[in-house]
């Protein structure tokens, strides 16, 4: 088989070199470097990938996952990772989308909440021409059943491509945002060197691998030759400490909303660094931490563009604290702002949006190359960040310019949410907005009006969503309107429906509807 160069080579290094050394652990189950490679052979051979197609593989964070990742690479394939926690209106969307030549999904093809991912994958292959193969893992990556069909060949991916990441643009459709193979070893090597000594160690993997910050530690993880103690995100904190502890893990990666209940607990981790990243960390969770001798390190990026910027573990705490540090190797950073004549007042310290600038930047999305709403003329990506550069180079991040809600780590669109319960046959609109919540950093509350006719209850539609979408996405309030505030244009008006939820949400002690990520 031909095989990927760069990241399946820089992978598959500690295979060679240290075969019987931990590479993953999860539950009482650890499997080596050396177990690691023999398992996505294996699967690579049973699902004969060739160069190019795209493997999809949907999993928790579990060993099924990494042996996914493998045996894409090893074929010369692109994988294409996806969280378990989504259902089956995004796996649909997906699947027309990024046309996979195979799919897997692991632990016996039931997601947590009893989803059967396999079903729903055996009901998308007659729809989905170009899957050939797709298969049932256990949780260890080991092939439980396998189904083939006679399927058209897939047009493959431009040479070099890694992976393909799936997020949520602004028209609610799924963007495929392709990883290059320099992006992936870039990353890889890039959050290692900001490690430092802690590069090799032992870590906690609690963010997940489908997406691009969890992606990013595990690829650093495994090229360094360290052990990973895998854990789901929603995953009780007593079994993930009595884990770290038993494996005296120095280093755990997480959103702040992980730490954040770390810290109420009161329980003492054998931790020592990490990345914090999915959402701006408060700088007093991480001057707390600094007092239990925790120095986590803050990580900046996107889907599109990777792990741009980080502080060192030698920044001075202010550094650590209030800014995203420095760009990575490879990575530059500028700062647009609009002409002072077009801004109220003035005012020159305003902060603009954050502009990236790299060599591993791919030119698009799948299936599409970017325009001008994500490049500009000169090339620097737009990320939609706003924020300020200080004098050593490091950045702040001051909000976001784009509608985008971050729900615990988890960025989520309000129009994907939206063009779901679009599809609930008494619903005719809804709108969705991100207010604040104390536990997650924010949430969603949804406003939606019934069509003529029908009658709808919050609750029911809250069921019906956790049906559908990722539990994450779920309205964590849902308000029924007889009619939706609108703008000249037609479209709603979401800085009203903005402001009505955060009134209610000061004033009301129970929602109404509650949806847990």
């Amino acid at each position: 088989m031909q095989r990927s160069p760069d990241i399946a080579a820089l992978l598959e290094r500690p295979a060679r070199e240290h075969p019987e050394r931990a590479a993953l652990v999860h539950g009482v189950r650890t499997i080596s470097f050396g177990e690691l490679a023999a398992a996505s052979e294996r699967l690579a051979s049973a699902l004969g990938l060739s160069p190019g197609e795209r493997l999809v593989v949907v999993a928790p964070n579990v060993p099924a996952l990494a042996v996914g990742l493998l045996a894409a690479w090893r074929s010369g394939a692109v994988a294409v990772p996806l969280s378990s926690r989504l259902r089956g209106f995004e796996l649909r969307r997906v699947f027309a989308d990024v046309e996979p030549a195979a799919a897997v999904c692991a632990g016996g093809g039931t997601a947590p909440g009893g989803f059967d991912v396999a079903a729903e994958i055996e009901s998308l292959a007659p729809r989905t021409p170009t899957l050939a193969a797709h298969a049932v893992l256990d949780e260890l990556g080991e092939v439980l059943h396998r189904s083939r069909s006679g399927a058209r060949e897939p047009a493959p991916s431009p040479p070099g491509l890694a992976a393909v990441l799936y997020t949520s643009g602004t028209t609610g459709e799924p963007r495929g945002a392709v990883i290059p193979h320099e992006m992936a070893v870039a990353m890889a090597r890039n959050l290692a060197g900001a490690l430092g000594e802690d590069a090799g160690a032992t870590y906690g993997m609690v963010v997940p691998a489908s997406h691009a910050f969890g992606l990013g530690c595990l690829l650093s993880g495994l090229g360094a030759g360290a052990t990973a103690v895998l854990f789901e995100a929603s995953a009780s904190i007593d079994p993930l400490v009595r884990a770290l502890r038993a494996r005296r893990a120095p280093v755990l990666h997480g959103s702040p909303a992980l730490f954040a209940r770390v810290l109420r607990t009161g329980l003492e981790l054998p931790t020592r660094s990490g990345f914090v990243a999915g959402s701006p960390c408060p700088p007093a969770i991480l001057r707390t931490l600094d007092e239990r001798g925790v120095r986590l390190l803050n990580l900046y990026g996107m889907t599109e563009i990777g792990a741009t910027a980080c502080c060192r573990p030698g920044d001075p705490p202010e550094t650590r604290h209030t800014t995203v540090g420095r760009p990575l190797d490879g990575y530059e950073l500028r700062i647009a702002r609009e002409p002072p004549s077009a801004r109220s007042g003035g005012e020159q310290q305003a902060p603009g949006e954050v502009q990236v600038r790299s060599r591993y930047l791919p030119h698009g999305y799948h299936g599409r190359a970017w325009g001008e709403e994500e490049l500009t003329g000169d090339g620097w990506f737009r990320t939609g960040d706003l924020g300020h550069l200080d004098g050593a180079g490091n950045l702040t991040i001051a909000g976001r310019a784009k509608e985008v809600v971050n729900v615990g780590g988890f960025n989520v669109f309000p129009a994907e949410v939206e063009s779901f319960l679009l599809t609930h046959p008494a619903i005719e609109q809804a709108a969705v907005v991100g207010v604040a919540h104390p536990a997650m950093g924010e949430a969603l509350q949804a406003f939606v009006v019934a069509a003529p006719g029908e009658t709808l209850e919050p609750r029911d539609v809250v069921r019906f969503a956790r049906e559908g979408i990722a539990g994450y996405k779920l309205p964590y309030v849902v308000k029924v309107l007889e009619t939706l505030p609108l703008l000249a244009s037609g479209k709603p008006d979401r800085r009203a429906l903005a402001g009505e939820a955060r009134a209610e949400s000061e004033s009301a002690p129970e929602p109404a509807g509650i949806g847990r990520p």
